[in-house]
C-alpha cells in the first residue's frame, strides 16, 4: 500500500475548516484534472489495475465520502473509467465504473493530508526491474 502526502493550500484548508467540512469539494480541489495531484492518483490507481493491461484512466469521480472531524480521519471511494491497451494484439478494452477504496488522514496543525492507496494495489517489487 502506497501513501501520497499532500500540502493542503488556503482554499483547501477553508474546506476544512467549516463547521461541516466539505471533503467532496476538497477532494475535487485537490485532484483536479491535469494537476500534478491528479497524475499522482492515477499513477497508483494505474498500479493497482495494471494486471488488466496497460491501464489509461479517462474519468475519476469520488463517493462514498466520510469523515470523522474528531479524529482528522476519513475514506471515500474513486470511480473511474479505465481502458487497457493490450500491444502484441493491438486490442483495447474499455472498463467503466471501475472502483477503488482509499482511506485518508487530516493534519490540520501542519495542514497535511496523506491518503492511503487500496489494500489490493500491489506495492513496487524489485522483481519488476527485471
Amino acid at each position: 500500500m502506497e501513501t501520497l502526502n499532500i500540502a493542503l493550500n488556503s482554499t483547501q484548508n477553508g474546506l476544512l475548516n467549516r463547521p461541516l467540512p466539505d471533503i467532496a469539494n476538497l477532494l475535487n480541489d485537490l485532484f483536479a484534472p491535469a494537476t500534478d495531484n491528479y497524475h499522482k492518483l492515477t499513477y497508483e490507481l494505474q498500479r493497482e489495475f495494471k494486471w488488466g493491461g496497460s491501464p489509461d484512466i479517462s474519468q475519476i469521480s469520488f463517493d462514498r465520502i466520510k469523515y470523522d472531524s474528531t479524529t482528522g480521519k476519513g475514506s471515500f471511494r474513486i470511480l473511474l473509467d479505465i481502458s487497457f491497451t493490450f500491444g502484441c494484439e493491438d486490442v483495447t478494452t474499455d472498463k467503466p465504473d471501475q472502483t477503488s477504496e482509499w482511506t485518508f488522514a487530516i493534519n490540520s496543525a501542519e495542514k497535511i493530508i496523506t491518503l492511503y492507496s487500496s489494500p489490493f494495489a500491489e506495492s513496487r517489487s524489485t522483481a519488476d526491474e527485471f
